[in-house]
């Protein structure tokens, strides 16, 4: 049984029975077949219910249908649910399987799952028996399987048993073999060669599933270096690329990586000979890769010769893998969330040109770019026992939680990723934000190594089970894996080339659904129209990234995001904006040793219209706005974030009522380390990507890092340069037990140096942290550690006071005082003290009324107080 989408070739051992609709086939005892089963079926298990009907087990993706002929369904659902077969899958085996097999056995009933050269033998109700390579089955035969059909079939039925032995027939692209599981291969040959019914198949139905690409791993004949191979025919030109790695003292060490581009495209086997690009300059160029073919058992053979003639080093490479790269995807989730589905194209009608009628998963998204997400064991479920209903994650959380919880961290690059399901994202301010996800770096100069995806938001929107929530968490996996927005691709270092209207015409993962537009002229997005012409796939260049990118601008834990091995001063000056703003960066401009960086961020109308369209997110790093830094050496480079949330902007109108919207960002520190680590001046300059396309670039604002003034400025300055220091002011604190060192310098400062100018740093950190509860991931569970309300008082008044008092220029900024406000009225709540927390809401109006702030400006700020007010007031 042949399937292509909902049409089927059944054929015999000597020619073709019947071809057709899938719920047509049996005399019609498969009519009722549901979606996606019925059009999207990857494979089926045939066997027989006790009573002598003949059952079928349809697999789509990691969903099944248990069907009765001519009665119904039995089951449906995932296949690990599956009655005594599904919850025996090893993890490695709940999909892109390759083929399955089911023994001629009624009892017990035992199938082979087939995946590239390795299988599982799964006896129904049991459990699986083997998990190996294909050749370590016990039967003979297996043993005597030729190098090029250990695996990677595309399609396996049982024929009847000759000889008393079980008796397989293989396919393989354009090639068949009859097997015998004692004696082994029987006849290899063309498809009418081996079986006269094959041979008959239709032409429709035996397009070639061959792989258009492998990776292949060896080492020098001296051992001392090892380089992984990915070889790419998938394109119009081969391309070859390379990762070579030292080896001493049983060490691996990253060296250097390489992409050969070839001149034409190629036959195998065939020397591929092209154009070398290389990370940098050490080692000798690559001569000439040498492949006689992408399957089990291939060889690749790759040739360096030096500069100077002096060589060839020959490395002789084994294939590893269909899958061009193969990242080990842990999952945790909190109860009552779940991992994602899958979707089905079925779907929605009609299909867009060019995408096929098919299930998709975020890992079959991936399989398709080449690249394996593989399942590191089975996703995690978090208890929730003490959580209560205040559910919310912070930054600040979320780094604590993927710190303690990601089992297979280590403080390096590595291919493996943690994803976290949580419930909802809240802000910087103290506010649910509507983000969708969230990728976050670590400290310690290994960035990208976890993202988290918020259910609830996705609840909320009424995406969950839909194609928009597999787009979430393909989105975010994208950006752990380096890969900017389609409308960001300008602000990579190098720069990238912007696709059709600056991007946002991107058919891609990495686009804005509600962002895409094919019109240059268009100031707004029409996600209806990106789904019309979505076909599931990144962009050719973002293709390249994945399948070939330099490998620590690809690993978890390599490269900053954006980075590339070049810098900005090579970006061109953007085209001059239309969109009727202006971006302006304002605040201090000398800071003390240590003092942390912080700037004011103001949108407004240029005065070019009387209205225009802002996104009102002005977080650095984020969708719409960046800040390149320029050191006292003139080298220039993006400030990003340690969190960098997807989505959860909005549009916003700016007109007289509302003129401008304001932000404030800390600069100080970020996922690259300190961004001002030396005295002298800096350059500021923002960049707003306005909602038509354009991008409006900021006056330079600069700054002036000063050397401490005396041994007081140098220690008390001393004691926030420490990189958990950073963490700790850019999350706003964290009760992160890995943050254990910076929460004690934070805290020797308040001690030692409590009238410093610069302790105001320190106090609002740990009177913010105090101020909310803290949720704590554990092997147990959520942890919470309810709010220090008095802490909080005590230590967000002290900025407070600090902040307003006339005889002294410390504090903090108006926007970072407004928030400061705004959280120790929340505190007051907190501790039963509504009058208090009202006092501070009115303190708070009353003292951007003083400050002469514009008309617009103290209405936002009246009405982020009354707002708090009355989220107070409502609290039992």
């Amino acid at each position: 049984m042949f399937l292509r989408g909902e049409q089927v070739a059944l054929v015999g051992q000597q020619a073709l029975v019947s071809q057709g609709p899938l719920t047509q086939q049996f005399g019609g005892k498969l009519n009722g077949l549901p979606e996606p089963f019925a059009s999207c079926s990857e494979a089926a298990i045939m066997a027989t219910a006790s009573d002598g009907v003949r059952r079928t087990v349809f697999i789509a993706g990691d969903m099944c249908v248990d069907w009765k002929h001519g009665v119904g369904a039995q089951y449906t659902g995932l296949l690990t649910g599956l009655a005594n077969f599904g919850s025996h899958l090893p993890a490695e085996f709940r999909s892109d399987v390759d083929v399955l097999l089911q023994r001629p056995s009624v009892n017990p009933v035992v199938t082979l799952l087939i995946k590239g050269d390795r299988c599982t033998s799964i006896t129904w109700g049991k459990g699986a028996t083997y998990t190996g390579p294909l050749s370590g089955l016990p039967e003979a035969g297996w043993k005597k399987l030729p190098a090029d059909m250990r695996g990677d079939f595309d399609h396996a039925v049982m024929l009847p048993n000759a000889d008393g032995n079980f008796q397989t027939l293989f396919v393989k692209g354009d090639r068949a073999m009859q097997f015998d599981w004692i004696k082994g291969p029987k006849s290899i040959g063309a498809y009418a060669e081996v079986l006269a019914g094959l041979g008959a198949l239709p032409a429709e139905y035996r397009r070639l599933r061959l792989p258009a690409a492998g990776r292949f791993t060896g080492t020098t004949a001296a051992g001392d270096s090892k380089v992984e191979l990915r070889v790419d025919l998938a394109g119009e030109k081969p391309v070859v690329s390379g990762d070579f790695f030292d080896l001493a003292d049983g060490v691996e060490t990253y060296a250097t990586s390489f992409i050969l581009d070839g001149g034409t495209a190629v036959a195998l086997p065939a020397t591929i000979i092209g154009t070398v690009t290389k990370s940098d300059e050490s080692g000798p160029p690559v001569q000439s890769v040498e492949v006689d073919k992408l399957a089990p058992g291939g060889i690749a053979t790759l040739t360096l010769t030096g500069s100077d003639g002096a060589g060839p080093t020959v490395y002789t490479c084994d294939y590893v893998s269909r899958f061009l790269r193969t990242i080990d995807w842990e999952i945790d989730y909190v109860k009552d969330t779940e991992p994602p589905g899958q979707y089905a194209t079925t779907e929605h009608q009609p299909l867009p040109a060019g995408l096929d009628k098919k299930i998709i998963t975020v890992q079959s998204a991936f399989a398709d770019a080449g690249i394996e997400l593989r399942m590191a064991g089975k996703p995690n479920e978090v208890p929730v026992s003490e959580a209560g209903e205040d559910r919310h994650w912070s930054a600040a959380e979320l780094h604590a939680a993927m710190a303690g919880h990601f089992s297979l961290y280590r403080d390096e690059p590595q291919w493996k990723l943690w994803n976290f399901i949580a419930d909802s994202y809240i802000n910087a301010e103290g506010k649910i934000d509507e983000a969708d996800g969230v990728m976050f770096d670590d400290t310690d100069d290994v960035p990208r190594q976890g993202v988290a995806t918020f259910y609830n938001v996705m609840k909320t929107a009424d995406t969950l089970g839909t194609r928009d929530e597999l787009f979430t968490y393909i989105h975010e996996i994208g950006h752990a894996l380096n890969l900017a927005h389609s409308w960001q691709k300008d602000e990579n270092i190098p720069p990238s080339p912007l696709g059709p209207c600056k991007g946002y015409g991107d058919k891609s993962f990495m686009n804005y659904q509600q962002d895409y537009r094919e019109d240059p002229a268009a100031t707004e997005g029409d996600e209806a129209l990106f789904w019309k012409v979505f076909t599931w796939r990144f962009t050719p260049d973002e293709l390249r990234h994945l399948r070939h990118g330099f490998y620590s601008d690809v690993v978890f834990g390599g490269s900053d995001m954006h980075t590339g091995g070049a810098h900005l001063a090579d970006l061109a000056p953007p085209a001059p904006s239309r969109s009727g703003l202006r971006v302006q960066l304002s605040g201090r401009e000398a800071f003390s040793h240590g003092e942390p960086v912080t700037v004011e961020i103001k949108v407004s109308l240029d005065g070019s219209r009387p209205t225009a369209q802002a996104a009102d997110d002005l977080t650095p790093g984020g969708g719409h706005l960046s800040v390149l830094v320029t050191d006292p050496a003139g080298q220039v480079r993006p400030f990003r974030p340690i969190a960098r949330p997807c989505g959860g902007h909005r549009a916003v109108t700016l007109d007289a009522t509302t003129p401008a919207l304001y932000g404030s960002a800390y600069l100080g520190y970020g996922a690259a380390g300190f961004t001002f680590p030396q005295p002298g001046t800096y350059r500021l300059q923002a960049r707003y990507r306005a909602p038509d396309g354009s991008t409006v670039v900021s006056p330079d604002h600069s700054v002036q890092i000063n050397p401490p003034a005396d041994e007081a400025d140098r220690a008390a300055g001393d004691l926030l340069l420490g990189d958990q220091q950073g963490t700790l002011l850019a999350l706003r604190g964290s009760d992160a037990p890995q943050l254990a060192d910076g929460n004690a310098a934070l805290d020797r400062l308040i001690a030692d140096h409590p009238d410093h100018p610069l302790t105001v740093h320190a106090r609002l950190a740990k009177g913010a942290n105090a101020g909310r509860h803290f949720l704590t991931l554990t092997d147990d569970g959520i942890t919470v550690r309810t709010a220090d309300t008095e802490t909080s008082i005590d230590q967000l008044n002290a900025v407070v006071e600090t902040t307003l008092d006339p005889g002294t220029d410390a504090g903090v900024d108006n926007i970072t005082l407004n928030e400061a406000m705004r959280r120790l009225a929340r505190a007051h709540a907190r501790g039963g003290d509504l009058k208090e927390a009202d006092a501070v809401l009115d303190q708070l109006v009353e003292t951007f009324r003083v400050k002469d702030v514009p008309g617009p400006v103290l209405a936002t700020v009246n009405e982020q107080a009354e707002t708090t007010r009355a989220q107070l007031h409502a609290q039992p």
